[in-house]
Formats: C-alpha cells, structure tokens, sequence
C-alpha cells in the first residue's frame, strides 16, 4: 500500500503532461526533413554556417574581381581618402582661422604639391643615377654572397650555388610581370596614369572641402535607428586611418632617417636611395622592411665588404627592434592595433589578388575590418521582436 502513491504519480496527469512537454521540446529542436526524419541540431547549425560563409567568399571573391576590374576609378579614390587622413588637420586648422572651405582645401593641398615637388626636387639629381646602380648592386651582393658561401668556413660547391642563383634570377625576371600586375596592369599606361592623377586630386580636394557634407548624405541613406550607428562606426574607421597613415609615415622617416645615418658613417654609397627604399618599405610592414634591409646589405657587401655588411645588418636589427617595440606601439597602440599573423595573411591576400597595389592596400582594409569587428563585438544586436513575444508567453 505504501507504494501505491509513486506509481500513480509516475502515471498521473502531471508526468503524462511533462512527458508531452518534453517530447514538443525536442521536436521543436529538429527541423524535419521532407523524408519526415528529424534532423540533429549540430547537422543544422554545421550547414547553416557553411552556407553563410560560402555566400560570404562569394560576395568577397566577387566584390574583390569588380574592384580590380574598375581599377582606375577604385584606386584614385582609395589613395585620395588616404591622403585625406594626412591634409585634413591642416585644411580644419586654417579654417578655424577664418579662411572658406573650399580656400583652405586649396591651400592645404597646394601646399602638399609643393612641398612633394621641392623634396623631389632636392633628391632628383643625387638619386638620377644611381636607381639603375641599386639594382645592379643588389644582384651583384647576391653573386658576392655566393662567393662568401663558397669559401671557407662554409666550403659549398660554387657551381652549383651559382647555377641557383642564376635560375632564381632568371625566374623572377619571367614572373615579374605577376608580382607587378597591379602597376603594370593599371600605371604604366600613360593615360592611365594621368587620369588616376587628376582624379586623385580633385577628389581630395572634395573630400577636404566637403567631406563632412558627403559623409552625412551617405549616412542619411540608413534608416534612422539606424544613423547614429552608421556615424559613430564610421568615425571610427576614419580615425584608424588617419592614425595608421600618420603612424607609418613617421616609421617610415624615422627608420629611414637613421638607417641613412649608419650608412653614410659607414660609408655604403647609394645612401638616398636606400633611404627611400627604406620609407617606402614602410608602408608594406614585415615585407618591405625585409627587403630594404636587404637591398641595404647587399649594396654593403659589394662595396665596403663582408665586414661593413655585418655592422649594416646589426644596425638595421637595432632600427627595426627600436620600431617594433618603442615606435610601432606608441603610433599604432591607439589606432590599428593587428597581430603578426593576420599581417602576415593580410599581405598574402593582397598580394595574390592585386599585386604590389594590393600589397599597399592590405593592411589598411585589414585594419578596417578590425575595427568593424570591434565596434559589433561593443555594441551587441537588439533582440528580435519575437523574442519578448515568446519571454511573455512563457511568464504567463
């Protein structure tokens, strides 16, 4: 008699309900088939994404091909909003002292053209002859580096290194077209050339004098929850820009500033153009540093000697420590703030896709897709409107 309660609790009213409701809860967890079998959640969701991130590479890829198609409208507009980031802070300065719009556009990027046009000036004659000799003297440092493979201590067949070193030269004289296709593609046509000048011009101009006016049309496009969102999302984009722009810039002039010192105490020739090798290389991190550090060492050794190309090699490993752990963090900390291996990565895309133009551009779109994806992770989406709908039907 004293377990006649439990059995009939176990099949009462209330255990036949939880049973139900047990049974409703997992039906509703699988999606059926058109074969009636139910369909596990993990199948459901595994498929969902890979749906999602195949739309996703496909808008990409798609995305990626149309904008090297429309190459010469595309690339002045990018080089005229990263030139933007740099003259803005003057053109609002004299704007702030009175001067109009559209004049202190003008005197901003004025000012810019001659101050470009006086510093190329000023290096033209040093460096008139001497672009051809750099490039003989970094294949000639690669011959000398197998000469000093050869010898001793290292003792291999210089044959056989020789023999490397002219395939390897013979290769990347035939693939240069694919490692330049996005400049001999696009800026090596002279009308190509001259178009995508003026229009960067006159796009800067009009981003100077009117770009908050085109910001705020672009954002008025949104729905109005939705504005605020827009503007905030992006200002924050522009300032990374900015911040990178200026912050690589200055890299860029301070490594150069002080590999060219060593240089010329050591007494390496070509310092000017090792110099701009140097600030250019700035721009395509990891990459460029490399290979200016390079080009710089190899002119050492067919020049000054294995010695002088030590103390080059040992000066440039003490500028790029000063910059990776002084300089780099103070600029950037604030602005781009991208791990090694999505540099890295970054630069593989854009290299792939669009050659050295995309090489420049890689991590600039990669630090805007971090900032996007910071500004998301900092501002989660609201709930649907059928989430409060079905939280009031399970409270009542």
């Amino acid at each position: 008699m004293t377990d006649d309660p439990p059995v009939a609790a176990a099949h009462g009213p209330a255990a036949v309900a939880a049973r139900d409701r047990d049974l409703r809860s997992r039906e509703d967890q699988g999606a059926r088939h058109p074969s009636g079998s139910l369909a596990p959640v993990w199948l459901r969701a595994s498929t969902d994404i890979a749906l999602r991130c195949f739309a996703l590479a496909f808008c990409i890829v798609a995305l990626v091909y149309a904008l090297g198609i429309l190459r010469v409208v595309v690339l002045p507009i990018v080089v005229a909003l990263l030139l933007t980031t740099l003259l803005l802070p003057p053109a609002r300065w004299l704007r702030r002292h009175g001067l109009p719009d559209g004049l202190a556009a003008a005197v901003t990027l004025l000012g810019a053209v001659l101050v470009l046009a006086g510093i190329g000036t000023a290096i033209a004659p040093s460096i008139g002859g001497q672009v051809n000799d750099l490039g003989t003297g970094v294949q000639d440092g690669v011959r000398k580096t197998t000469q000093v493979l050869a010898d001793k201590p290292f003792n291999l067949s210089r044959r056989e290194i020789d023999q490397r070193v002219d395939d390897s030269l013979d290769r990347l004289r035939q693939n240069s077209s694919s490692i330049t296709k996005g400049v001999t593609s696009g800026a090596v046509l002279l009308g190509e050339v001259l178009t995508g000048l003026i229009v960067t011009l006159l796009l800067t101009f009009f981003f100077l004098k009117d770009g908050s006016a085109m910001w705020n049309w672009l954002t008025r496009l949104f729905a109005r929850d939705h504005r605020e969102g827009a503007d905030e999302l992006g200002a924050r984009i522009f300032a990374a820009l900015s911040g990178y722009v200026r912050g690589i810039a200055l890299v860029g002039l301070v490594d150069a500033v002080l590999i060219g010192i060593a240089l010329l105490i050591i007494g390496v020739p070509l310092v000017v153009p090792l110099m701009i090798l140097t600030f250019v290389g700035a721009f395509m991190p990891l990459i460029g540093a490399f290979l200016a550090g390079l080009a710089a060492v190899l002119i050492a050794l067919v020049f000054n000697g294995l010695v002088a190309a030590l103390i080059v090699l040992g000066v440039i490993v003490l500028v790029q420590q000063i910059e990776g752990h002084l300089l780099y963090p103070i600029l950037m900390s604030r602005t781009v703030n991208l791990h090694p291996a999505v540099i890295i990565l970054a630069l593989a895309l854009g290299g792939v896709t669009a050659g050295i133009i995309g090489v420049f551009l890689a991590v600039p779109l990669a630090g805007i897709v971090s900032t996007v994806l910071d500004y998301v992770r900092s501002h989660p989406q609201p709930d649907p409107p059928l989430a409060a709908t079905e939280a009031e039907a399970v409270s009542s």
